[in-house]
């Protein structure tokens, strides 16, 4: 039989393969899989004002050699993470979201529980890995119909006031959840705050993830948002406000998982 040797591009050497095996070890890079405009820095005369791109003839294998690797961890500190993006829609199936509850400038009473709502398209959801040990610890990856599996994350911050130029400090919130659930099979998801929200102004926003918490990737720069935010008073004295959604027995509203 005669032998034949075909090089494969290594993390940190080359593998052999002899014969008809092939044999390739976990750690290697095959060359089908480089990604040959990461070695351009994307500057021509015609896009001078372009930031120019870092590059890399191996798709930035060992980019966090000598770096904090996130390894699935929540690093406050920060840290490096070396897994790839993974798959990506086609622009037919690219994500959107809106809150359908509270609406805009929505009032609420002070300490009364409510439903936020949230109206998804093109998100396969329900899959929600451990955020403690596999935090963006894999790629993004796309069911049978090119939809994104993943989930949603809803999150309330405290405002100056409805109008406030003053954007919210990223690291606080008054309200936080990982919706681990499909909804109900038509892109419909709610997450409820027991107990409600001390009065004064709110942004409620999704935060639209694949599986493994990390944003979604979408195939062009040019399109809508994924994600929607809405601002709303709570106030003391009113009424409780009803949620526009009639829980039933074959619609449950979500058990969600709080991430640290």
């Amino acid at each position: 039989m005669k032998s034949s040797i075909i090089f494969i591009v290594c993390a940190a050497h080359l593998a052999l393969a002899v014969g008809e095996t092939l044999q390739i070890e976990s750690n290697c890079l095959d060359r089908n899989a480089i990604q040959v405009a990461s070695n351009t820095t994307g500057v021509t005369s015609a896009s001078n004002s372009s930031t120019p791109s870092e590059t890399d003839p191996y798709n930035f294998i060992n980019y966090c050699s000598g770096r904090t690797v996130t390894n699935g961890t929540q690093n406050v500190a920060g840290s490096c993470n070396p897994i790839p993006m993974g798959r990506i829609p086609s622009t037919s199936q690219m994500i959107s979201s809106i809150i359908t509850f509270p609406q805009p400038q929505a009032i609420l009473t002070e300490n009364s529980t409510f439903s936020i709502s949230i109206q998804t398209t093109n998100l396969a959801l329900g899959f929600f890995s451990n955020a403690k040990t596999n935090y963006v610890s894999a790629p993004q990856d796309l069911d049978a119909t090119g939809r994104v599996l993943g989930h949603v994350h809803v999150t309330i911050q405290s405002l100056l006031s409805l109008n406030t130029t003053t954007p919210p400090d990223a690291s606080t919130y008054v309200f936080f959840k990982g919706i681990n659930d499909s909804g109900n099979g038509r892109g419909l998801l709610h997450a409820q705050v027991t107990g409600g929200l001390m009065a004064g102004v709110y942004r409620v926003c999704t935060l639209m993830a694949a599986t493994n918490h990390q944003p979604v990737i979408m195939p062009v720069a040019l399109r809508g948002a994924q994600d929607d935010c809405i601002r709303f008073t709570v106030v003391a004295g009113r009424e409780e406000c009803p949620s526009p959604v009639t829980v039933t027995a074959t619609e449950t509203v979500t058990t969600t998982l709080s991430e640290p």
